[in-house]
């Protein structure tokens, strides 16, 4: 996962150089083109320079730029932030090299330390529920997490299944949720965008679990196997294998997900949530909360708590939970999000056969204390999701 090696470290000391770090990914077609010719200018000696997958290290992603391909990012030996330069014009960034350089070894600029990003939790409260709900209805393009609680929605309030045909959806993961058919175009090399797949049920899980280190509960980010642990994709994963079990009963997957689940708790908590990735350099041993990844991770631990009775989860998935909402609340990705937890948390229905329906708030158990094919909630069984009065919304 280490982009900031040892030898890169101690020549940029020996030699007193700035590191310039090319943040590129492979839907820039100009990117390979700039970095070629970039390494060609005379000024390019001047630092220590190596190109870096934006995709693949995310989380130097996050730390060190804005999310804008291409940017150069220049950091002095001791990891300080010295610039970032976001251009595809040659001329402009050598200018801006030699202008930095010079201002470097005058000592005019020394670099700023970078900052955490620890946000205050906030406690959960149903207005995320009714968020998300009136964001899909007033023209949002819905992410799949947002249809989701839609037709959670729309299990109690059907009235609201009107408007379906009119929903914007932001990607063909979204669409395929809301009429049931038609191609998804997906990148299947990474893992988070095939644990996505199985999740809904669409790929076999069996091509998920190649990217799983079994041992350790790690997740390889991509095929290409260079970075792992990351937690967005840790839970993503960890949610897929739980949908499997979900639908199949079979304990490999849950036994998966929980070593998944223990990898996240013990490497990657923070006492404010968890942390996007675990220390491995300089750069990572900065604490980032991510708050999409924490409201996955929410997801993730509450559906354990419901299959398990572990309360250890619960916590952990009110952790997540109230992590991912001080750090975004207006973003109705995260709300979305933060309500499937929700309602799992505090309106959890557990069904003991696969229902073939979107609903949040279902979880499949072995045994629910009720009768085959019948629903608890709240202390009694139904028949039918209709039947059941919701608390939360």
């Amino acid at each position: 996962m280490m982009i900031l090696n040892s030898r890169i470290l101690d020549d940029a000391k020996f030699f007193d150089k700035p590191i310039l770090l090319f943040f590129t990914d492979e839907n820039c077609k100009d990117c390979d083109i700039i970095y070629s010719k970039l390494q060609e200018l005379i000024i390019f000696s001047k630092y220590i320079g190596k190109k870096v997958d934006a995709l693949e290290y995310i989380p130097y992603t996050i730390r060190l730029t804005r999310g804008i391909i291409p940017t150069i990012t220049i950091l002095t030996p001791t990891l300080d932030l010295i610039a970032v330069i976001e251009s595809k014009d040659l001329k402009f960034i050598e200018t801006k090299l030699r202008e930095i350089v010079d201002q470097y070894k005058r000592k005019v600029i020394k670099g700023i330390k970078l900052e955490e990003y620890t946000p205050g939790p906030l406690e959960p409260t149903p207005s995320i529920i009714y968020e998300t709900v009136n964001r899909v209805i007033e023209g949002y393009e819905a992410d799949s997490r947002m249809i989701e609680v839609y037709f959670t929605y729309t299990n109690v309030y059907k009235e609201y299944l009107k408007i379906k045909d009119k929903i914007k959806y932001s990607d063909d993961l979204a669409r395929y949720l809301l009429e049931g058919k038609g191609e998804i175009k997906i990148d299947e090399k990474y893992s988070a965008n095939i644990a996505m797949l199985v999740n809904y049920g669409i790929s076999s899980v069996q091509t998920l679990i190649d990217f799983i280190d079994a041992g350790s509960g790690e997740v390889y980010r991509s095929k290409r196997k260079e970075s792992k642990g990351i937690l967005l994709d840790e839970a993503l994963t960890g949610n897929a294998l739980v949908s499997e079990y979900e639908r199949t009963l079979n304990e490999d997957y849950l036994n998966l997900s929980i070593k998944i689940a223990e990898y996240i708790k013990n490497n990657l908590q923070h006492e404010k949530g968890f942390r996007d990735i675990k220390e491995v350099d300089d750069i990572t041993k900065i604490p980032y909360l991510e708050p999409i990844s924490n409201s996955e991770a929410s997801i993730f631990f509450s559906r354990l708590w419901n299959i398990t009775g572990d309360e250890t989860y619960k916590n952990l998935a009110l952790k997540g939970l109230s992590s991912a909402l001080g750090g975004s609340l207006d973003n109705p990705k995260v709300i979305a999000r933060a309500a499937i937890a929700y309602l799992k948390l505090f309106d959890s229905i557990k069904a003991n056969r696969y229902l073939n329906i979107i609903d949040a708030r279902i979880t499949i158990v072995k045994n629910n204390g009720c009768q085959d094919s019948m629903l608890y909630y709240n202390g009694k069984c139904y028949s039918k999701v209709d039947e059941i009065q919701p608390t939360t919304f």
